[in-house]
């Protein structure tokens, strides 16, 4: 039972760091820069999902998932400064999905699967210039560096970036649905796609475009009839 969550966690940070790595390597996709970075950032974003899923199976040791935040935090923090983005990335997904785990186990109420989602949307529609996900994304500051997740372009260079907050809010919502019931594969799959999915609306809209509404809805669409359910248990309290 233990071999399985370790193996699994171990293919999905090996591959995402084998991409990081050959990235620059590999030939830039025809049809222009913005073509190649929205190419080369979706298998980088879905990996980066899937290692925050991969934790999955630490979600109810709160002892482990601290110092899994403490480690990867610290981590992501050496390696930005040294300039190592494929490792920093890896420590990063670590630090934010632990993160994003623990709050799911602190905050373990039934309300709060709607409750934070729909907050967080909405914050992040209001401040969709500012905020954290486009804030962390846009800022070239050396908090910025700390906060974002630089995904690599095919070719070289930068392809964009990812905030933190993104990440720590796929685990919270992930171990939420596992927590309370929901319906894991179709969650799991949701949020996932949520990533690429918002990258593609932005440039359709050619500007800035939120993620956390998207992660919300991954969260709460394929679950719609299952959460009156889960309000009844809070309010019967």
């Amino acid at each position: 039972m233990v071999r399985r969550p370790a193996a699994v966690l171990t293919a999905v940070y090996g591959t995402a760091l084998a991409l990081f790595v050959v990235a620059p390597a590999l030939p830039a996709v025809a049809g222009g820069q913005d073509v190649n970075a929205a190419l080369s950032d979706v298998p980088a974003m879905l990996l980066l999902g899937g290692c925050v899923l991969a934790l999955l199976p630490a979600r109810d040791g709160p002892g482990g998932l601290v110092l899994l935040v403490l480690g990867g935090g610290l981590l992501g923090a050496a390696f930005t400064v040294v300039g190592a983005d494929p490792v920093a990335n890896l420590a990063k997904a670590l630090f934010a999905g632990s993160l994003g785990l623990l709050l799911a186990r602190l905050l373990a109420e039934p309300v709060v699967v709607v409750a934070v989602p729909l907050f967080a949307a909405a914050l992040d529609v209001f401040s969709v210039t500012g905020g954290p996900t486009e804030l962390l994304a846009r800022d070239s500051s050396r908090a910025g560096d700390f906060l974002s997740l630089y995904l690599p372009a095919w070719g070289g260079g930068r392809a964009g970036a990812l905030g933190v907050a993104d990440l720590v809010f796929v685990g919270f919502f992930a171990s939420s649905a596992w927590r309370f019931g929901l319906r894991r594969r179709a969650t799991a799959i949701a949020l996932l796609a949520a990533l690429p999915a918002s990258l593609a609306l932005q440039l359709l809209a050619g500007g800035a475009f939120p993620v956390l509404p998207m992660l919300a809805a991954a969260l709460l669409v394929p679950n719609l009839d299952l959460l009156p359910r889960l309000l009844r248990a809070t309010t019967e309290r």
